[in-house]
């Protein structure tokens, strides 16, 4: 497949369409193409918030990083505490395709909130390829997808409780 078929079939992930999710996860060398329309996202989000342009790769290799680190949570949950069964690249695949959502984050002005939208309806997608990919039933794969939201949410007040006692601490 080239990478524009890669990038018709991640529009198929993201219309949740089983087939396109199957298929992606059956593909051996979805991998780059995978990785490559993340970036992408993480570029076209940079790009629509007009301060942060100059910043493109780093928010490339920041959509990257946090791909990563959300679908091994994703697939260390599944696969070791809810019972799935199946493989990080298979699972990986089409939700980098299906992260083909975020590149409508380039619109300028509304690319922020565009940006939410996108990671809304990702995470509905990743609902969807957990139950797919690991087996899962419904309930099993929100709460496998739950788990790396929560954690960030818990990391987030942490981080930001921090940094309200040290702007306190400096007054």
């Amino acid at each position: 497949m080239s990478f524009f078929d890669y990038v018709k079939m991640g529009w198929e992930v993201i219309k949740l369409k089983a087939e396109a999710i199957e298929k992606l996860a059956a593909e051996e060398k979805g991998f780059g193409p995978a990785i490559a329309i993340i970036a992408i996202g993480g570029a076209c989000g940079a790009l629509g918030t007009i301060q942060a342009a100059p910043l493109f790769v780093v928010f490339a290799v920041a959509a990257l990083v946090g791909m990563f680190i959300f679908t091994g949570i994703v697939h260390f949950a599944a696969t070791s505490f809810l019972g799935g069964k199946g493989e990080f690249k298979p699972f990986f695949v089409p939700v980098g395709c299906g992260a083909l959502i975020t590149w409508a984050t380039i619109i300028p002005v509304i690319g922020p909130l565009l940006s939410w939208l996108a990671g809304i309806w990702l995470l509905v997608v990743s609902v969807l390829v957990t139950e797919k990919v690991y087996g899962l039933d419904r309930g099993k794969a929100v709460v496998a997808v739950a788990i790396p939201v929560v954690i960030l949410l818990i990391i987030g007040s942490i981080f930001g409780a921090l940094l309200l006692s040290l702007f306190a601490l400096t007054r």
